[in-house]
């Protein structure tokens, strides 16, 4: 594909294959949570995290109980995402839905739950900070 062409000369990493909305999350939706990236990231054309270590995160919680956002932001900020420091709970939960469009398609609602925060940490662990 295109993507790889364009990847391979410029040695440009996973993680930092990103769309409009991780880049600028207040302001862009696109591409939104049909495209896809999980299918790329097979492909090698962007970051995806592994199932396996999503779950160890997890460690048997339930999926959709909630964290703390703040923790959740921090993790979120550590992998590269602009988490503006006087944010308003709609900043906060708009730049948790664009992490979910990306990493987690299935549900966006933005709030900070167990397994928005361990696919954080995946990332983290297998990509380093952004």
């Amino acid at each position: 594909p295109l993507a790889r062409d364009i990847i391979a000369p410029y040695d440009i990493k996973p993680q930092n294959v990103v769309a409009h909305s991780d880049i600028a999350p207040q302001r862009k939706d696109d591409p939104g949570p049909m495209f896809p990236w999980r299918e790329l990231a097979q492909q090698g054309i962007g970051a995806w995290p592994d199932p396996a270590r999503v779950n160890f995160y997890i460690n048997g919680r339930p999926h959709y109980q909630q964290v703390d956002t703040a923790a959740l932001l921090d993790l979120l900020a550590r992998y590269g995402y602009e988490v503006p420091e006087n944010r308003t709970p709609a900043q906060q939960k708009r730049i948790i839905m664009v992490f979910q469009m990306h990493f987690r398609p299935q549900l966006w609602n933005g709030v900070a739950d167990v397994e928005t925060m361990a696919i954080a940490e995946a990332l983290l662990e297998k990509y380093g900070q952004g």
